[in-house]
């Protein structure tokens, strides 16, 4: 409103001057459109853009009636997104039911990695500790953990090293879309410290007590479970000639081995040890799952101190306790693994640009389905993507589909074809028309496939912050792979950056020179006009011998005139 009435007022004032209206006119514009309204402005699209842009959230029961009613693809997605945001347990372990394909009509989403990241995903999902206060529902919650444990198993004794070495970033990206829970998460999967916490009273435990009992209100007294009733309720049958027991029971005062308690001591990597007994302890054997992320402190502390840099509330908790296992810093350098998880936080990057780019299917399953990436939309990713759908050229949206094979020239229809083809291939619906996170995709599919264009400008929008958040160690990776295809322009802009340095990018004069000059010799003309401009005002060297001085004055002599032809005819006039 107050930008408002000043421009009332001075267009007023150029009605009663009409000399002064156009100067009055412009001095306005520039105003009203001040540094001050310009961040105001986007703050308050991407505020009111992420319920736009971000997708629908969905629930496991949305899921679950989709693939009842036969609509695959869509159960699929709503699972994802579900088990992605919510951290729903019960998606997780639906999603690597069919990913594993259980039912013979699930054969066409098969996929043994992408099983294999849900099932170890929902094996660590404290989540289930939300139903153990009836053991009803604590028995089938724990149930399904059980079956996906030992599905887990089966998977990954039959993965190749490489498969494997994709499990780990599959679940590292996820965990890392999640923010500072997710770092913590992926801190406490490489800590040495909760592997030996893991291995139960049968290690030795640094630190914590040796019977390490579930600490959460699930009944009166110290112990994790709750107090026994007889008869067992349901699901537990009557046991034959006896007024009641739990299965397995062998007296009035123990549980039975398919007690849900003992089930899930026997059976959880993760979550085992929470219960009483020697024999919750997986991390000794062949058959365990504690190899997927192999314990490092280093590790440990970087995905701490990418919790810390994310805001996590508890993260410097973590630190500090890693910091006093005995084991931490005991190169003699107790500085040293500090500094290097710094500097390895610092430059961390995701395994991939978008969920599975980077694989040896690029996240696609056999039936052609692109495993979707559900990362939410917060504040900043929101206020990203819209500047990206204002600023990203139509001429570079055209090239990119042209580049994946969806355009082929033209323009109304035919493009608005090829943006509807590009929709179907992500799984969406085909309306013709781009969403801000479909045309951020589109610039990162290209770019993954090695197209050096879609390169250098997926680094320039990293370093300027539009369609993605700014990230310069990210900005660097992408600069330097079109570089390395000649692209002068990206050479351009990583001298520049390398002259003005960035969070986690080095300050650097010599890549900065050497990157100009590549610049200018691969034809970027910006940088070879100004080599050029350099190289005329270079002044001459001084000269030091009699020859040298000659040349020179020779060099600023003005040339000689060509001497007359000689007549066609070749005679004198005087012959003639």
């Amino acid at each position: 409103m107050v930008y408002l009435g000043l421009y009332r007022r001075r267009q007023l004032r150029g009605l009663m001057h009409p000399v002064r209206a156009s100067s009055a006119k412009s001095s306005v514009a520039a105003r009203a459109f001040s540094t001050l309204a310009r961040t105001s402005f986007l703050t308050a699209v991407a505020l009111c853009s992420i319920a736009v842009l971000a997708p629908t959230r969905a629930d496991v029961s949305e899921c679950e009636r989709s693939y009842q009613l036969g609509r695959k693809d869509e159960a699929i997605r709503l699972c994802r997104r579900a088990a992605w945001q919510d951290n729903d347990f019960f998606a997780q372990v639906k999603l690597g039911d069919i990913y594993s394909a259980k039912r013979e009509d699930d054969k066409g989403y098969y996929d043994p990695v992408e099983a294999f990241v849900w099932y170890f995903i929902a094996g660590r999902n404290s989540a289930i500790f939300d139903h153990v206060h009836q053991d009803p529902a604590a028995d089938a919650v724990v149930s399904r953990l059980v079956a996906a444990e030992n599905e887990s198993r089966s998977i990954y004794r039959n993965l190749l090293q490489d498969e494997r070495i994709d499990v780990r970033n599959r679940v590292t990206y996820i965990q890392a879309c999640r923010g500072g829970d997710g770092f913590i998460l992926l801190g406490q999967l490489h800590d040495p410290f909760i592997a030996q916490r893991h291995a139960s009273a049968s290690a030795p435990l640094v630190g914590v007590t040796l019977e390490p009992w579930m600490r959460r209100p699930l009944g009166r007294g110290g112990s994790f479970v709750p107090p026994r009733t007889i008869p067992a309720p349901s699901p537990y049958p009557t046991a034959p000639g006896a007024p009641g027991g739990y299965p397995g029971s062998v007296s009035s005062t123990r549980y039975g081995p398919d007690f849900w308690g003992n089930k899930l001591c026997n059976s959880s990597d993760w979550l085992g040890w929470m219960t009483p007994g020697s024999s919750c302890s997986r991390y000794a054997t062949t058959d365990s799952l504690g190899t997927v992320f192999p314990t490092s402190p280093i590790e440990a502390m970087v995905f701490y101190q990418l919790a810390d840099r994310a805001g996590h509330p508890i993260a410097k908790a973590y630190i500090d306790a890693l910091k006093n296992w005995q084991e931490y810093g005991s190169d003699q350098r107790p500085q040293a693994p500090d500094v290097l998880a710094k500097a390895k936080a610092q430059r961390w990057l995701a395994p991939f640009e978008f969920y599975a780019a980077e694989t040896r299917y690029r996240g696609e399953t056999p039936s052609g389905l692109v495993h979707s990436d559900e990362c939410a939309v917060n504040a900043r990713r929101a206020q990203a993507l819209a500047l990206g759908e204002r600023l990203i050229p139509l001429a570079i949206r055209r090239d990119m589909l042209k580049f994946l094979g969806f355009h082929r020239g033209g323009d109304g229809v035919e493009y608005t074809r090829a943006i509807a083809k590009y929709q179907d291939f992500l799984g969406d619906p085909q309306t013709g028309q781009l969403t801000p996170i479909q045309l951020t995709r589109l610039v990162q599919i290209g770019a993954v496939r090695g197209y050096a264009r879609a390169q250098r400008c997926l680094g320039i929008m990293y370093v300027k912050g539009f369609g993605v958040v700014t990230d310069y160690v990210r900005a660097e990776k992408w600069l330097l792979a079109a570089a390395a295809q000649g692209d002068g322009e990206a050479m351009y802009a990583l001298s520049e950056v390398y002259t003005q340095g960035a969070d986690g990018v080095e300050k650097s004069e010599d890549r900065a020179v050497r990157y100009r000059q590549g610049s200018a010799a691969a034809g970027f003309t910006p940088t070879r006009a100004e080599f050029l401009r350099n190289l005329e005002n270079i002044p001459a060297p001084e000269c030091k011998t009699r020859r040298c001085r000659r040349e020179r004055e020779r060099a600023l002599e003005p040339p000689q005139s060509p001497p007359p032809p000689p007549p066609e005819n070749g005679a004198s006039e005087e012959t003639q």
